[in-house]
């Protein structure tokens, strides 16, 4: 059975890339998280107990991967297709989940003030994931947002390798990101190491695509933006996988602390 797991994950991400590449294909504006959502929500109970705040974190921290994974895809898919309006689309959905991130981090000391007395210990891993999603929130912003501002003061656009790197090194985020996701909702925290070694594997294909792009500069095949936004991305994305990991490690603390 465990050597059905790369091909089943393989299969998943290939369906989920099918579907968000027929979503971006359509042009519509990007489906936002309506503002009755968990991620708006507030506690409204004088105390609340630990497996109340572990749920709606756990809902926060599904959808602000849920979200990512969509805006890293559809990002450097529309910056490879020069569409300035659907990365604009993108980084309006990415403000408005920084501001909901901003909003868990300005709430987090009247949530620990309302956690109940046996539960008090728990605030702790609560301010670590909120830490981690406004990190999250920070990395993806500042990925999408050099792409756009790119494209719209019409800069030198990659050429056709640096392309085909970043759709390669695209696929495996949004598998990671996939896996992520399938972790944190079904509570599979064991699969966590195999989620470490996914992200030892990107940043093994990003030290190559690196390496790729300065020798592009020694023989003078790319500008110094270019190179800045190329590198920019490989940066922000690092920081962006570190977070995620951080995140589900916090999270399993959280649940394992709960439930002890």
């Amino acid at each position: 059975m465990e050597r059905l797991y790369p091909l089943f994950w393989f299969l998943i991400g290939m369906l989920c890339t099918w579907i968000i590449f027929i979503f971006a294909r359509s042009r519509k504006p990007v489906p936002k998280i309506e503002p009755g959502s968990s991620e708006n929500e507030e506690f409204s109970e004088p105390l609340i107990k630990a497996e109340n705040v572990l749920v709606k974190t756990t809902e926060d921290s599904s959808n602000a991967i849920i979200m990512i994974s969509k805006a890293y895809y559809l990002g450097i898919s529309a910056f490879h297709a020069q569409n300035v309006q659907l990365l604009e689309e993108i980084e309006v959905e990415i403000e408005e989940f920084n501001q909901r991130a901003r909003k868990l981090k300005a709430n987090t000391y009247r949530v620990i003030q309302q956690l109940q007395h046996d539960s008090i210990e728990t605030g702790h891993y609560y301010v670590q994931i909120v830490d981690y999603l406004r990190e999250m929130a920070h990395s993806i912003k500042y990925v999408v947002r050099p792409l756009q501002e790119h494209l719209k003061n019409n800069h030198r656009p990659f050429g056709e390798d640096q392309n085909t790197e970043l759709t390669e090194f695209n696929n495996q985020v949004t598998d990671f990101l996939n896996f992520a996701l399938h972790i944190i909702k079904v509570s599979r925290f064991e699969q966590i190491d195999e989620l470490i070694q996914k992200r030892k594997d990107i940043l093994e294909l990003m030290r190559e695509q690196e390496n790729l792009q300065i020798r592009r500069i020694k023989r003078k095949g790319t500008n110094s933006r270019n190179s800045i936004l190329y590198f920019g991305v490989m940066s922000e994305t690092k920081h962006l996988l570190l977070q995620t990991v951080n995140l589900l490690k916090a999270t399993r603390d959280f649940v394992s602390y709960t439930k002890s």
